[in-house]
């Protein structure tokens, strides 16, 4: 026997990663980025009640609201690329302050040509003509330092609060799949462990019947025979269940009506059984351990076996199944605290909402167990 293995595809690099970032880019992150560079205009939007008389004052107004806004777009083709890679490298925050870096320094240089092509005024200098002072132009590269600043530190700020906001989302999107994980788990390793319990006979329960089945053929018992199919048609029915996680609804209703045959055979009385249920559910699956326990535990309580016993199942509006276990014996529903146990487990084993209800009437009790998808 061969296998034939394929390695995982590996994630764009190059040119190829850079398109993929741009293309993958969200409203949200679009929404976030704007926002920002818009706040950032406003923050010294005051200044402008110093000029509002001049006839460049709109001009300016728009160089001091869509400069921040256009620097944080442009920086956002260079913070992508390394948004878009790997989470947890450890040289991620090295990528980002460097893309943020080039990033600004590239913008404000674009930002430069396009307010000298458009001859957008700045507020300060209408502020020094209205006061008569002279244009002086301050050396280039003290002035790119300075701009370069002004740029670089909002655009910081805004990859540094976006940053932030996606390592929660990142941490809290692990912990949700870490704690869904672990419930998987225990649900697996509880119904593991019942199946294996619901699989054994009880050796106390299977040496009664064997003795039983002993001394009815020392006596010449035509039932002993029968007794034994019983018996060996039980043992059919439950040991399989050792390499199973669960069961189905036609599985759990032979196992009940297999155990109650035994224990009707043993005490020469008359049990009937009947399941029924809608064709719709057949095959519906079931975790394991749900109804041979409260069977167990209604044959312990009960004054003498039942006569008669019924499951009856029957889906819910929302998916979920409602199984009816009822006898024809009243005061069967014993101590609460047990019944408390019982559901806690039904809960555990479902995975989700799951309700386990007794009411006795004075002729019979019956069991209603819901599960919730």
């Amino acid at each position: 026997m061969s296998a034939v293995l394929t390695a995982a595809p590996s994630p764009p690099s190059g040119l190829a990663h850079v398109l993929a970032s741009w293309r993958s880019m969200t409203l949200a992150e679009l929404g976030w980025f704007s926002l920002m560079g818009l706040l950032y205009g406003l923050i010294d939007l005051s200044s402008l009640a110093y000029i509002d008389d001049h006839p460049q004052w709109w001009l300016a107004l728009t160089r001091q609201l869509f400069s921040p806004a256009i620097v944080t777009l442009l920086l956002m083709l260079f913070w992508l690329p390394a948004a878009r890679s790997d989470p947890d490298h450890p040289q991620r925050a090295w990528r980002l302050g460097l893309a943020t870096l080039v990033g600004s320094m590239l913008a404000l240089l674009v930002l430069w040509g396009l307010v000298r092509v458009l001859d957008w005024p700045s507020v300060n200098e209408l502020m020094r003509q209205r006061k008569g002072e002279t244009k002086q132009m301050p050396v280039l590269w003290s002035r790119f330092v300075g701009d370069g600043l002004s740029a670089f530190i909002p655009c910081g700020l805004t990859v540094a609060l976006f940053e932030m906001q996606s390592r929660r989302q990142r941490a809290q999107t692990r912990l949700q799949r870490l704690l869904h994980e672990q419930s998987v788990m225990a649900r697996q390793a509880m119904a593991a462990r019942l199946a294996a319990m619901q699989a054994q006979v009880e050796p106390q329960f299977l040496f009664e019947t064997l003795v039983d089945i002993e001394q009815a053929y020392d006596r010449a018992d035509p039932e002993a025979a029968a007794q034994m199919e019983r018996l060996i048609r039980h043992l059919r029915v439950a040991l399989p269940r050792l390499r199973e996680a669960g069961g189905s609804l036609e599985s759990e209703a032979e196992l009940l009506d297999s155990y109650l045959a035994v224990v009707a055979g043993r005490s020469k009385a008359a049990v009937s059984f009947n399941a029924q249920w809608p064709e719709s559910l057949n095959g519906c699956a079931l975790p394991p351990m749900l109804l041979l326990p409260l069977l167990q535990r209604a044959l312990r309580l009960a004054d003498g076996l039942p006569g008669r016993c019924t499951l009856a199942a029957e889906a819910l509006p929302r998916g979920g199944l409602r199984l009816l276990l009822a006898f024809d014996k009243p005061g069967l529903c014993g101590d609460d605290e047990e019944l408390r146990a019982l559901a806690e487990r039904v809960r555990a084993l479902s995975g989700g909402p799951a309700r386990l209800i007794c009411r006795s009437s004075e002729d019979a009790t019956l069991f209603t167990l819901e599960l919730n998808p």
